[in-house]
């Protein structure tokens, strides 16, 4: 029941993203045509359909899509590797497991410690801090690869994980799972990149 109630939300959201897209296009055309003067664009002009067509897989490539991959490679490693359904008692393969995952923890904290908190670290930006920054830009991407490195390696030293093809199937069930929100993102930004377009913010 709870799964199919999410289907529905999921589904509603997308119906309002293709309506809302719907009556931008429309919308574009009707207040362009009454009040030509307005600085507006339309998207049913000759600019505004080469834009729709041409600059669609543009408007699509946005760091957001990066990041709601590698989120959900990671969240399908953590969901799949055991990591969640920990109950005691441990046995000797489990505690093993954990201790590994706590030391890579620690390195990746290490890591990210050194690379952002020291003088003149390397991820900050060029007055010193960490928002903008590369650090900023990486750090989905970041926690995402040490969720993926943390529950692969629990479930290959807890037992879980025996082969190659297993751990590559980890990371592709967070995908399969969260499917629907790539759909959503692909209506959802389409739809900001016309508002943009129509209202001349940031699109050429």
């Amino acid at each position: 029941m709870k799964s199919r109630r999410v289907q529905h939300f999921l589904a509603v959201m997308m119906l309002l993203l293709l309506v809302s897209q719907l009556l931008v296009i429309l919308g574009s055309w009707l207040i362009t045509a009454a009040q030509p003067n307005l600085p507006l664009r339309s998207l049913l002009s000759s600019e505004g359909i080469r834009w729709f067509f041409g600059q669609f897989s543009n408007n699509l490539s946005s760091p957001i899509l990066v990041w709601l991959l590698v989120a959900t490679m990671g969240y399908g490693c953590l969901i799949s590797s055991g990591l969640l359904q920990l109950k005691r008692p441990l046995d000797f393969r489990q505690w093993l497991a954990l201790r590994i995952v706590m030391l890579e923890l620690a390195v990746f904290l290490a890591v990210l410690t050194l690379l952002t908190l020291l003088p003149h670290a390397v991820l900050l930006n060029i007055d010193g801090h960490l928002f903008p920054s590369s650090f900023s830009d990486s750090l989905i991407p970041y926690l995402s690869f040490s969720v993926c490195i943390v529950a692969i390696s629990y479930a290959f030293f807890s037992g879980r994980l025996t082969s190659l093809v297993q751990a590559f199937s980890m990371l592709c069930v967070g995908v399969n799972i969260l499917a629907p929100l790539f759909v959503l993102y692909i209506a959802a930004m389409q739809l900001y990149s016309s508002l943009s377009f129509v209202f001349s913010i940031g699109v050429q």
